[in-house]
């Protein structure tokens, strides 16, 4: 798809607020940080999308990752059950992110943050930690393979 029809599939998206979409596969097509605000802005709104699927985007990046996770921490109504971001170029900031959507989430089922490096220990401790904090949490599987976690 590339960056500019990335960003303007998700604006139309956004536009049609009576979407009935709930799988939406669109992994390694090149999006970056564009892109990745056009998604978040999608998903502070949606209430439809139960799937997402970016893996393989690398350039989407660390500020995009975090924008997607806030944007669905905004969304008392999102629906969204599994998330997929493999090899997205997240870093420290995008697992801070996520963990402080974690830590509220009552959605999300599956989380994929595998093969994003920049993640490491401190992102690694904030979702563990976030875990705990809710009780609630639908979360069944957490994919933290090859993200810079050490040795406990």
């Amino acid at each position: 798809l590339g960056a500019s029809a990335g960003a303007a599939c998700f604006r139309a998206l956004q536009d049609n607020a009576g979407t009935k979409l709930q799988k939406l596969l669109l992994s390694d097509n090149g999006f970056g940080p564009a892109v990745g605000e056009a998604i978040a802005a999608l998903l502070r709104s949606n209430r439809s999308l139960e799937w997402l699927d970016l893996c393989h985007n690398r350039k989407l990046g660390d500020a995009a990752g975090a924008a997607l996770a806030g944007a669905l921490g905004e969304n008392a109504e999102t629906r969204l059950q599994t998330l997929s971001l493999t090899n997205c170029g997240l870093g420290p900031k995008a697992g801070e992110g996520f963990a402080e959507l974690l830590r509220s989430s009552r959605s999300l089922e599956t989380l994929n943050l595998s093969v994003n490096p920049e993640l490491g220990d401190t992102a690694g401790a904030a979702l563990a930690q976030a875990l705990q904090a809710n009780a609630e949490s639908r979360l069944r599987t957490l994919y933290l393979s090859s993200t810079g976690l050490g040795p406990a």
